[in-house]
């Protein structure tokens, strides 16, 4: 699942150091000084080396007297994980370079410094930008809940379509969809407290950066008589402080289906941790009746263990298998 998190794109062209020459992440950003001028800021940053740091390019877009400007810098993106957990990014303008204005005319700009830590509890992100006149910090607004589109079209507020940096952003985020319609499968095992062994197939697809829809199918035997069970869930990712991710899989608020069999079923939540290479470390499940240990059944082939859980027919199968 941490294949989820870092998407790696790699181009060659030829840029001045420290100026992103690849799409790693991309964030959005806002800010107001002072004076009550708003700043819209789109950071572009390639990948991280081992000591932490990245080349990234920013660029700000802002309004002043009716006018419309846009101004570009370079920085170093600095990655580095706190005591708390909490993980702290900062972008610190290159020692002596300058600005350079995309749009606009007669306006001075001072490069930025942002800093930001992202909660490993709770996913928040906070920070703030300043300057090198800059007495107090202004706060940041991070712009987390976007959709591909909606950054696709913030994109096109910065770049024009004739830069070479936006075919490398529409590549990314071709990529990215790419990514987010395929369906990602996980299967479980365990044991109820009935002394009933049962099987559980996921597939989930991105609801948004964090978050999976996902549809449950449980599979158990009682007395030579198979069932089969459905219901819907959302899946919530979360990279932990020690570098493990957290999968949490709670159904939602919808009726359990009968697929096969006659007996009634309480949606079960599960909860795993991987590490840092993808491998199962550990998992639960609970319904709210009991609690069990979960093994992960590794697939090798989806399209024969699901036809456990589906028909071929099935539009479900159909849609994310065949």
């Amino acid at each position: 699942m941490k294949k989820l998190f870092f998407l790696i794109f790699l181009y060659s062209f030829s840029f001045l150091f420290s100026q992103a020459k690849n799409v790693q992440y991309i964030d959005f950003v806002d800010f107001t000084d002072t004076s009550g001028v708003q700043y819209n800021v789109m950071m572009v940053t390639d990948k991280h080396e081992e000591d932490g740091r990245a080349d990234s390019t920013i660029r700000i877009l802002y309004t002043t007297d009716g006018n419309e400007h846009l101004v570009e810098f370079y920085a170093d993106c600095y990655y580095e994980k706190l005591k708390n957990g909490n993980t702290k990014i900062s972008f610190i303008p290159i020692e002596n370079g300058s600005v350079q204005i995309i749009k606009g005319k007669d306006i001075s700009y001072n490069p930025d410094t942002f800093i930001y830590e992202v909660d490993s509890k709770t996913g928040k992100i906070a920070g703030t930008q300043s300057d090198k006149n800059s007495t107090t910090p202004n706060p940041l607004v991070y712009k987390s809940a976007m959709s591909i589109q909606d950054k696709q079209n913030q994109t096109d507020k910065f770049y024009f379509r004739t830069e070479a940096m936006y075919s490398l952003l529409k590549s990314f985020y071709n990529k990215k969809t790419d990514d987010i319609n395929k369906p990602y499968f996980d299967a479980v095992g365990w044991f109820g407290g009935d002394g009933i062994a049962y099987q559980a197939f996921i597939i989930s697809v991105f609801k948004d950066d964090n978050n999976l829809n996902s549809i449950v199918r449980i599979r158990y035997e009682t007395n030579g008589e198979i069932h089969i069970v459905e219901y819907d869930a959302l899946s919530k990712i979360a990279l932990q402080g020690d570098d493990t991710i957290n999968i949490s899989i709670v159904p939602k608020n919808t009726p359990v289906k009968i697929i096969k069999g006659s007996s009634g079923y309480n949606a079960d939540s599960f909860s795993l941790t991987l590490d840092a290479n993808d491998e199962f470390l550990r998992g639960k499940q609970s319904d709210e009746n009991s609690s069990a240990d979960l093994s992960y059944i590794k697939i090798s082939n989806n399209q024969e263990f699901a036809l456990k859980f589906y028909s071929e027919k099935d539009a479900v199968y159909q849609k994310y298998l065949k």
